[in-house]
Formats: structure tokens, C-alpha cells, sequence
């Protein structure tokens, strides 16, 4: 009974979140409540209040303990992941920035706790569990936003309608491809397969019509890291080979010749056509980002501005008042939420070079831990590093979420996960007993 109360839980917190993440995020006036991230009290989103609840059974059934490894890496990432949020609340003490900024920075601890509980339910429930749930969500809630985006067509290009939001839900969708692929290289059973192939099919679709360089990036390193994938299933199947060749020659060939098809693809290339070649200024002005932080980090080096501070700081550099930089929103500014896009520059500018130092260090130990992962998988699996690598770069570049949730840390929790048990049953690892 325990053990279905545990998975149950860990179900409804990875999927919620996952869900969370695809909603729409323009034109929700138009959207049923339930089709919107829904708030419990304000700031604290449901799957947030099952977590905090998760913990309390956890308190109960196990004296709340966890158990972290001490030579995986999971104790480091731990200890980033706190030091970040130490870092936010100290910088926004010192720079005497409003009560909900310091508890933006608290945040953090929360989520280090969810790291460690994605270690404990990646292990008790399998590692494909976890990522595979999360994905469903992000697909489900994916499903719902291209809906809506085909009923509401609130914006189209050459009959082609745009997704309800950019690089919000466009972002996750894109890098969901990459994952996705991910969960079909470590699958375990049909289901995980088949969830697998609904996010890669739902995630290309939502990237095609985002509007957004970076979720169409995303997605198409994914795309690149399924073809590995699936050549490698394609040539270990040994006499089945020929016969599968030439079902994708057909059905790619059926594909090809269906006329819807032919037009969505049409419309494809207009949407890549005017988002690729016009994009010299928004190109321009997210480059510029790099200087206005930059002579933020000259004047605050050791505390940043704090996370609510960008504006007022930004409007005093030199950088801000050349015709290159993107003009920062008088009422987000007012509402701290105005940010430079970009994850390493966000905590750079809030919390100084500590900050900039701690992201840049938990990105390489992500990209690390993701090698030792796929190290052993062939060259699909490298392939695939490549492709995360590729994807997490671009996401933390253009994007400011990738600390302060949990996209990166539960694709560090999967791949630690899945380092120690291909290390358990190596045959380094397996002691043989001599019969007589």
C-alpha cells in the first residue's frame, strides 16, 4: 500500500509539473482554468503543495531519509544547487530587495530537496519512471496548446497558426525531442516507447509553429539524436533489416505525397524563412545583453544587484542606451521581473561573479555526468551528448529557467541513476563462482 501511495505521489508531482511547463501563456482569457498552471495560493503551484505534502509522507513512512551517494555526483550537484540559493538570499538581503525576490532565492532549497527525491524515486521506481512521466506531461499539456492554437489562430504565416507562446512552452517542447530520444535509448518496456515517440511527434509539431529560433534549434538536435538512435535499432535487428528498410521507404514515400503534408511542410519553410533571415535584431539585441551585464558585474561583483534588481541597474549602463539593445518593459521592470534571457547572465547580474561562477560549474558537471551516462551506449549515445549539449546551451542561453527548475536537474538525476546501474551489472563489477 505504501509503495502505491509513493508512486502515485511521484506520478502526480512529475506530471503536473511537466504539464505545467506546454500550457499556453498568451490569451488565457480564452482558456478553461484547468487548461492554465493553477496556483493554490499565490506563487505556489500545485504540483509544488504535492511535493511539500510528498514530503511529509516522506517524514513519516522513512524519517525522511534519502539516501545520496557520495561518489556520483549527486552530493556536488546538492551542494550547488544550495549554494545558489545561499548566494540569492544573501544578495537580496544586501541590496535590500522585496520579500517575494528573497523567497524566489529560498526557492532553491526547494528544489534541491526535489533533486534528491528524483534520485530516491529514479532508483525505487526505475529511471525511465521518472523521465518518462514528466515527459507525458510536457506532451499532454503540448497537445492542449495546439489545440487551442488551431481554434483561437490568434496569429498565422502563410496559413500556418502559431503556437500560444514562444519560448516558454516553445522552449521546453524543443528540448522535450532531445529527451525524448533519451528515453528511447535507456527504454525499458512498450510503454516507454510509445510515450517516447508521442513526445518526439508532439515536440517537432509544437517546435514547427512556436515561432521561436531556439525551440526549433532544440528540436531539430533531437531529431538528429532519433536518427542514431534509430539506425542503430534498425541495424541490430540482424534479417528484419531489409524489410524494415523498405517499410520507411514507403511510408516516407506515402508521406511525402500526401498533400496535407506537402502544405504543412510549405509553411514550415515561410516560418523558418521569416524567423531565421529577419533575426539580425533580435540577434543584435541578446548579444548586447553580454555588455549591459557585463558592466553590471564591474560595479557589483561580489553581490550583484539582486534577482529583482535588473532593471534599475541595467538603465544606468552605457551599454542600455545603444540602439542594438532590447528596451526593457517600464511595468515588468517595476514588478522585478525583468531578466536578460539568459540563465547564465540572470545569476551573473543577480548574484555576481559567486553567481556566474556556481551555473557555469553545475553546467559542466551536468554535461559530465550526462557523458559517463551515454559513455557506454555506442555512437548513438555520443551522438546524443552532442545533442544535449547543443540543446542545454542553447536553452540556458536564450531562456533564464534552467536553474531555478527542474529541466536540468532531473535529466542529472536520470543520468546518475543510470551510471551506477550500468556500473552494478558490468562484468568488472560481477563476481563469478568457481563450480566444482
Amino acid at each position: 500500500m505504501v509503495q502505491k501511495i509513493d508512486k502515485f505521489l511521484a506520478f502526480a508531482i512529475l506530471f503536473i509539473n511537466g504539464w505545467n511547463w506546454s500550457l499556453p501563456v498568451v490569451l488565457l482569457e480564452a482558456m478553461p482554468i484547468w487548461f492554465t498552471p493553477i496556483q493554490v495560493v499565490h506563487g505556489l503551484f500545485l504540483y509544488e503543495l504535492l511535493f511539500l505534502i510528498y514530503l511529509v509522507f516522506l517524514l513519516v513512512i522513512r524519517g525522511g531519509r534519502v539516501t545520496i551517494g557520495k561518489h556520483d555526483g549527486s552530493s556536488i550537484v546538492f551542494c550547488i544547487i544550495i549554494g545558489l540559493g545561499c548566494f540569492g538570499i544573501v544578495s537580496n538581503v544586501i541590496n535590500v530587495q522585496q520579500l517575494r525576490e528573497i523567497g524566489e532565492s529560498g526557492r532553491l532549497f526547494f528544489l534541491a530537496a526535489y533533486f534528491l527525491v528524483l534520485i530516491y524515486w529514479t532508483k525505487k521506481h526505475g529511471p525511465t519512471f521518472v523521465l518518462r512521466t514528466f515527459l507525458l506531461g510536457v506532451a499532454i499539456a503540448g497537445l492542449i496548446n495546439i489545440y487551442y492554437s488551431y481554434v483561437i489562430r490568434f496569429r498565422e504565416i502563410d496559413g500556418l497558426f502559431f503556437l500560444l507562446g514562444q519560448n516558454g512552452p516553445g522552449g521546453i517542447l524543443g528540448l522535450s525531442v532531445v529527451l525524448s530520444a533519451w528515453l528511447m535509448l535507456e527504454r525499458k518496456s512498450w510503454i516507454d516507447v510509445v510515450v517516447a515517440i508521442l513526445v518526439c511527434v508532439v515536440g517537432l509539431f509544437a517546435a514547427s509553429i512556436s515561432y521561436s529560433k531556439l525551440s526549433i534549434l532544440m528540436a531539430c538536435s533531437g531529431l538528429v539524436a532519433w536518427v542514431f538512435i534509430l539506425l542503430q535499432l534498425l541495424f541490430g535487428h540482424g534479417s528484419r533489416k531489409s524489410s524494415i528498410v523498405i517499410l520507411i521507404f514507403l511510408l516516407s514515400f506515402l508521406i511525402s505525397n500526401f498533400r496535407p503534408i506537402r502544405q504543412y511542410v510549405q509553411s514550415v519553410n515561410s516560418f523558418i524563412n521569416n524567423k531565421f533571415i529577419n533575426s539580425k535584431r533580435s540577434v543584435e539585441s541578446r548579444a548586447q545583453y553580454f555588455v549591459t551585464v557585463s558592466e553590471i558585474l564591474l560595479h557589483h561583483p561580489l553581490f550583484g544587484v539582486g534577482s529583482g534588481g535588473f532593471y534599475e541597474a541595467v538603465i544606468k549602463t552605457e551599454g542600455y542606451h545603444y540602439k542594438e539593445s532590447c528596451k526593457e518593459d517600464i511595468k515588468s521592470g517595476k514588478e522585478g521581473k525583468s531578466n536578460p534571457h539568459n540563465s547564465f547572465l540572470y545569476y551573473a547580474a543577480a548574484n555576481g561573479f559567486p553567481g556566474l561562477f556556481l551555473c557555469v560549474f553545475l553546467f559542466i558537471m551536468a554535461l559530465h555526468l550526462f557523458r559517463k551516462s551515454l559513455l557506454s551506449r555506442g555512437i548513438s549515445g555520443k551522438i546524443l551528448w552532442c545533442c544535449l549539449t547543443f540543446a542545454y546551451f542553447i536553452y540556458g542561453m536564450t531562456l533564464p529557467t534552467l536553474y531555478n527548475s527542474i529541466v536540468l536537474y532531473l535529466p542529472i538525476a536520470f543520468a546518475i541513476v543510470v551510471t551506477n546501474q550500468q556500473y552494478l551489472i558490468s562484468p568488472k563489477n560481477i563476481n563469478f563462482k568457481k563450480g566444482y
